[in-house]
C-alpha cells in the first residue's frame, strides 16, 4: 500500500471547493480554503514522488516544504507526447511552469508554491493559527491545487526517476 494518495488530495480539493463556493468573506473561510488547498498540493506532490520511485523516508524529510517538494521533482521524468504520438521522457520539473489562472491574472505553480519565500504566511502553522494571514488569494491557491492534481492524474502512469539518478 502506498503512503500518499492523490485520491485523498482530490477529497481535500472537493472540501475546499464547498467552502470557496460558500464565500471567503471571513478569515476562517480563507484559512480553510488555503489550508485544504495547500495540504492537497503537499499530498499530491508526495504521491507523485513516491510513484516515481523516491523512497518514502526521503519524501518525509521534506516535511511540509512545498517549494522543496517541487524541487524534488527535478530528478524525475514524465513521458510526454511531443508530436503525433512521438513519446519522449521530459523533466517532471515542467510542472513548475504550469500556468494557473487567478482572479488577478495568471501565474505559475512554481511561483504560487514559493509564497513563503515571498513573505506569505508559512504553511501549515501560520495558515492555521495566528493573528496575521498574508497569502495569495484563496481562489489562486485552490486553482493551483487543482492544476497540480490534474497534472498528477495525467502523468500518474508515466512518471519515473530519471535514468541519470539511478
Amino acid at each position: 500500500m502506498r503512503e500518499y494518495s492523490i485520491h485523498f488530495s482530490e477529497k481535500l480539493i472537493e472540501a475546499a471547493r464547498v467552502v470557496l463556493e460558500d464565500g471567503v468573506d471571513s478569515v476562517g473561510a480563507r484559512r480553510t480554503v488555503l489550508y485544504l488547498s495547500l495540504l492537497s498540493c503537499e499530498i499530491t506532490l508526495k504521491a507523485l514522488l513516491e510513484r516515481a520511485g523516491k523512497p518514502v523516508k526521503e519524501i518525509k524529510g521534506r516535511s511540509h516544504n512545498l517549494e522543496g517538494l517541487l524541487d524534488e521533482l527535478g530528478p524525475c521524468e514524465v513521458e510526454e507526447d511531443i508530436v503525433n504520438g512521438v513519446l519522449k521522457w521530459v523533466p517532471a520539473s515542467r510542472l513548475r511552469a504550469k500556468v494557473v489562472t487567478t482572479n488577478t491574472g495568471e501565474s505559475t505553480v512554481g511561483r504560487l508554491l514559493a509564497g513563503e519565500s515571498q513573505g506569505a504566511s508559512a504553511y501549515p502553522n501560520q495558515i492555521r493559527y495566528g493573528d496575521r494571514l498574508y497569502h495569495f488569494p484563496p481562489e489562486a491557491v485552490f486553482n493551483t491545487a487543482t492544476a497540480i492534481l490534474c497534472w498528477a492524474q495525467d502523468y500518474w502512469n508515466r512518471i519515473r526517476l530519471s535514468s541519470n539518478t539511478l
